[in-house]
């Protein structure tokens, strides 16, 4: 009974100390054949300057930067979430994803 208490308090300290503002970057979106994307693109380490950029992965569209924000650091994550909510309410099946891209803010290839 000790070691489960143990545990839970490590576990306790460990959700504590999360970050509280931690989002996700990516999403995917699909309805029938068609799949768009939804990356939240960032320059450096922090959370601005942003841009929100859409994807029509299999519609031959030029990918658009919806939004930006260079001071607001909920803005992008705010203006994605409506946008997948919209395109959830059209009937789009969406998920978080990984985003396979090079990190701009870092310089280097996701591991």
């Amino acid at each position: 009974m000790s070691l489960i208490n143990h545990t839970f308090r490590i576990l306790a300290v460990i959700l504590i100390t999360l970050p509280l503002g931690a989002y996700a970057d990516s999403w995917s979106c699909s309805r029938g054949n068609d799949v768009r994307e939804i990356h939240i693109e960032l320059t450096t380490s922090s959370p601005v300057p942003c841009h929100v950029v859409y994807k029509k992965q299999t519609e031959g569209v030029e990918d658009k930067i919806l939004w930006s924000a260079n001071n607001d650091d909920t803005y992008c994550e705010e203006k994605a979430q409506g946008l997948i909510a919209k395109l959830e309410s059209f009937g789009w099946v969406c998920a978080e994803t990984i985003n396979e891209e090079q990190d701009t803010a870092t310089g280097s290839e996701p591991q």
